[in-house]
């Protein structure tokens, strides 16, 4: 009997040894190793310190083509609003110094019927504000606002928009280039052939993917909510495979905007822009997300810019800050709704990759909370804060059935949103998700162009008769 009952449990502790290595063969065989690629790596040592951060728009209008006041105000007002680096990227028109005159663009020369000046800075108020001592009641920074020249807004006589940012531009075809419908290309290839880079301006406003529609709740309170057909519009293969197809071919074209100005039309494009990165990523590059106030007025200049880090200011670190995506895409709103202030907006200060323990930590200050995002999915949101910091440590192991090839992490505080750029994390095999697709266009909407035509030129007439 005692025989007997030996052997039974031997034969139960036998199984029980082999299923629990069976169970760590699983667990190892399954298990994910990640090497994680840091676009702020170079930078990281500069997170901590405010000198190393420079607000920044490179996409600003004035009436040397279609906004409402003249490159001079343009200019103050943002050096009012405590911006450290400005580029105009006028339609058509690139930029110089703020105290020169740009190409007189004849397609712009209706701002004269408007009685509207066409104005740029004297000698003296450029010198003062690059120095920091021109008089602002409202600046707060000690420090000059930098001027980046070579900035252009190609496309310029395009009713869908399709419109395409080139930087670091000097004489060139692409000045005064009308553009062709729905064609990002051509520009996109005019400014490489010419030493620029550019990037992709409001997508969603071109898909008309930023569709909203105003929702009442039980309480009676209003809000806007994107649509499902927005956003099926900004997922659709079809339409990522048409921007993936121009990545694929311009190094370049360095990614998309994210954010622009209030917000309306580009409400989906973080979603566009998380699918981009699903696509891209993969076949060995990443996609820079972009935030510009696209202003047109004074009231736009404070709504969505850029944090560029970088050692000091010079056009060359523009240009690598640019290339690297050493920047993080900051907004004061979503989906047209006010969801900052215009006090400080969340800063990253530090960054720590540890690719032995395949974790990310990021450090916030003017934060209230820190969530990370991969494939376009909320996978860990912290809220834990101290006197306004937030620090967060993403795991990669533990989200490793969410995980492709990329996550990235978005700050919320009062002073509004803040993008980092996507972290690459590779696991050895993702080679998988690789699917080049083969859409070359998207498809054109007879309709919708035509409508989009007649809006343009109403909107036109409407501003000429003003």
């Amino acid at each position: 009997m005692k025989k007997n009952l030996f052997k039974v449990l031997s034969l139960v502790l036998s199984l029980a040894m082999i299923f629990g290595i069976m169970q760590i063969s699983v667990v190892a065989a399954t298990a994910k190793s990640y090497t994680i690629t840091n676009p702020y790596a170079s930078v990281s040592s500069l997170l901590a310190d405010d000198s190393k951060h420079f607000k920044t728009n490179l996409h600003t209008h004035s009436t040397y083509s279609d906004a409402d006041i003249d490159l001079a105000a343009m200019v103050k007002e943002h050096y009012n609003q405590d911006f450290d680096i400005l580029g105009m990227a006028d339609h058509g028109v690139i930029g110089v110094e703020w105290n020169k005159q740009p190409t007189l663009v004849p397609l712009y020369q209706y701002n004269y019927l408007l009685l509207n000046q066409q104005k740029h800075l004297t000698d003296e108020e450029y010198k003062g504000i690059l120095k920091g001592t021109y008089s602002s009641a409202t600046r707060t920074v000690k420090t000059g606002m930098n001027c980046v020249t070579g900035g252009i807004e190609a496309n310029m006589l395009v009713a869908q928009k399709n419109h395409v940012n080139g930087y670091f531009m000097n004489n060139s075809s692409v000045e005064g280039f009308l553009g062709n419908e729905g064609d990002f290309e051509t520009v996109i290839k005019m400014i490489d052939e010419a030493g620029g880079v550019s990037h992709i301006n409001h997508p969603g406003d071109w898909l008309d993917s930023g569709k909203r529609e105003t929702v009442t709740d039980a309480d009676g309170n209003q809000k806007v909510v994107r649509t499902e057909e927005g956003i099926e519009i900004a997922k659709d293969s079809g339409n990522v495979q048409f921007f993936a197809n121009t990545l694929r071919k311009y190094d370049s074209c360095l990614g998309i905007e994210v954010y622009n100005a209030y917000d309306r039309p580009t409400c989906n494009d973080r979603i566009l822009w998380d699918e981009l990165l699903q696509v891209i990523i993969p076949e060995g590059r990443n996609v820079w997300g972009f935030a510009n106030n696209d202003a047109h007025n004074t009231e736009d200049v404070d709504t969505s810019f850029m944090d560029f880090v970088m050692p000091k200011y010079s056009m060359k670190n523009v240009r690598t800050a640019m290339e690297n995506g050493a920047f993080f895409a900051v907004s004061r709103y979503d989906a047209g709704e006010r969801i900052g202030s215009y006090g400080d907006y969340p800063t990253v200060t530090t960054i720590v990759v540890d690719d032995e323990k395949d974790e990310i930590t990021i450090i916030g200050k003017n934060t209230d909370s820190i969530s990370w995002i991969a494939n376009g999915e909320y996978l860990q949101t912290d809220t834990v804060s101290t006197n306004g910091v937030v620090a967060s440590t993403i795991k990669l192991s533990e989200y490793s059935d969410d995980i492709t090839c990329y996550v990235r992490a978005e700050l919320n505080g009062e002073g509004g949103t803040t993008l980092t750029q996507a972290f690459v994390c590779d696991d050895g095999n993702m080679d998988r998700f690789i699917n080049r697709g083969s859409a070359n266009a998207a498809p054109v909407d007879i309709v919708a162009l035509i409508r989009s035509m007649l809006k343009f030129f109403l909107n036109t007439f409407i501003g000429i008769m003003q």
